[in-house]
């Protein structure tokens, strides 16, 4: 059987190549058959582990969602040697329903009536057709057709721009969305293409007169069902495609001008200006073509740019009228009316009101004082008016008691002043030299 992938690549350059490639001894028990499980089975799962994460993991990274042992074989060749228990590793594999045969496969994206009738009619039939050995089978590893599928449809989302017309492309620009997503086999894209459409996440079509363009509509970001074309759509895609067309041509056309420059230039060399002149005649005819579709592809971009800004217009206006539904919605749910507000404010100039003449009647006094306020005001302006009579003298009383207490001599202790206190300063100052301590005391003592 001749392998999917018949080039193989270098494993060492792999950038998540296992640590354990470069040990030799390890490497030579992976590389064994499988012993019996009950001998070990620590080292049986290990091994196991290792070449289940080591496979799928290479085969995402190079964009490989189908695999059979003779590519895994090629593409894990080490030192002239070759795994030899990837038998187990795919059965084991294919029971945990990572990989898929192909023929499940194809069942599987059978309708639902037709599916089941296989599955019922397998057991029936299983022993009629001889079952495909395991090195001749190929698989579908689903969990990255899954994966990939996503990064497709995330990858295309990313250039959303304008909702309404953005979600149609070209066949040929879904193609190479593909191909930035590592899926580069033309048997990779077809299980994408076939996933995609089985989940109804994208449509494939065909527009314009004659049916001749492909496009490929995928969902909308939020949603998870594509819808099907709208004239929108397709007049948007058509005018995008002239366009694409028109920009093409105008390439071509200036390289034949540039071709046609070098020629003219050539003719002049050779001193032949027949053909020079016949050249600068189509030269002007192909710079004529070339502003002509220059004008054509600037009306298209004024058109589309119009178109893009009429849908912008639109959902500005769709968002307008969301918020004022939703401010209806929230004034009828409160029961917010000018009616209703007015009679609040009202009832609120009541209740200060009411307020004002409760803290008013509080300032009020308690007692029940008659007395006129005029007189006294009266009166006080009089006592004005009359002089200020001066003010007696105030005498102390006097405690006849305590004057008459005899008091004891040492209660009260005046103290004694010392008149030598300051006989040094003074000697100092009649120019005495070196006054000592004991002739002060003598001056002291004779002097008492």
């Amino acid at each position: 059987m001749t392998s999917l992938t018949p080039k193989p690549s270098q494993i060492e350059s792999w950038d998540r190549l296992p640590s354990d490639w470069h040990n030799d001894e390890r490497m030579d028990a992976l590389f064994s058959f499988f012993k019996d499980r009950d001998l070990n089975a620590v080292h049986y799962d290990a091994k196991m582990k290792f070449w289940s994460e080591t496979i799928i993991d290479y085969c995402e990274d190079h964009g490989l969602l189908q695999i059979d042992i003779p590519t895994i074989v090629s593409r894990f060749r080490r030192k002239g040697r070759t795994p030899k228990c990837l038998d187990k590793i795919f059965e084991e594999l294919t029971k945990q329903n990572r990989l898929i045969s192909t023929n499940d496969y194809a069942n599987s994206q059978q309708s639902w009536s037709s599916w089941t009738f296989n599955k019922l009619a397998s057991p029936l039939t299983g022993w009629m057709s001889p079952r495909t050995p395991i090195d001749q089978e190929v698989f579908i590893i689903k969990e990255l057709v899954d994966k990939k599928a996503q990064q497709v449809i995330d990858t295309l989302q990313s250039h959303v721009y304008v909702p309404t017309f953005d979600c149609v492309v070209s066949f040929s620009t879904f193609i190479e969305t593909c191909r930035r997503c590592t899926l580069i086999d033309e048997n990779s894209i077809n299980l994408i293409i076939s996933t995609l459409t089985k989940d109804k996440k994208i449509l494939i079509d065909h527009i314009g007169d004659a049916k001749d363009v492909k496009v490929v509509k995928f969902i909308m970001p939020g949603t998870s069902i594509v819808r099907p074309l709208t004239e929108i759509e397709t007049s948007v895609l058509l005018l995008r495609h002239s366009k694409q067309r028109l920009e093409e041509q105008l390439k071509k056309t200036d390289q034949q001008i540039e071709g046609l420059l070098a020629d003219i230039y050539r003719h002049l060399k050779n001193s032949n200006r027949t053909a020079a002149k016949k050249l600068l005649r189509k030269k002007k005819l192909l710079e004529l073509e070339h502003d002509k579709k220059e004008n054509m592809i600037e009306h298209l971009n004024s058109v589309l740019t119009q178109i893009e800004q009429t849908d912008c217009s639109s959902l500005i206006i769709n968002a307008y009228s969301s918020g004022v539904q939703a401010h209806k919605e929230l004034l009828r749910k409160n029961g917010l009316t000018p009616d209703a507000v007015e009679d609040m404010i009202d009832e609120v100039h009541e209740m200060l009101d009411t307020q004002s003449e409760i803290d008013e009647a509080l300032r009020r006094p308690v007692t029940n004082d008659t007395t006129d306020m005029t007189e006294l005001e009266d009166e006080l302006e009089e006592l004005l008016k009359q002089p200020i009579p001066p003010t007696p003298a105030t005498s102390l009383p006097i405690n006849v008691d305590i004057i008459n207490t005899p008091i004891a001599d040492d209660v009260i202790k005046v103290p004694e002043t010392d008149p030598f206190a300051d006989l040094e300063l003074r000697l100092q100052k009649l120019g005495v030299q070196e006054p000592t301590s004991n002739k002060i005391a003598d001056i002291a003592s004779s002097s008492h």
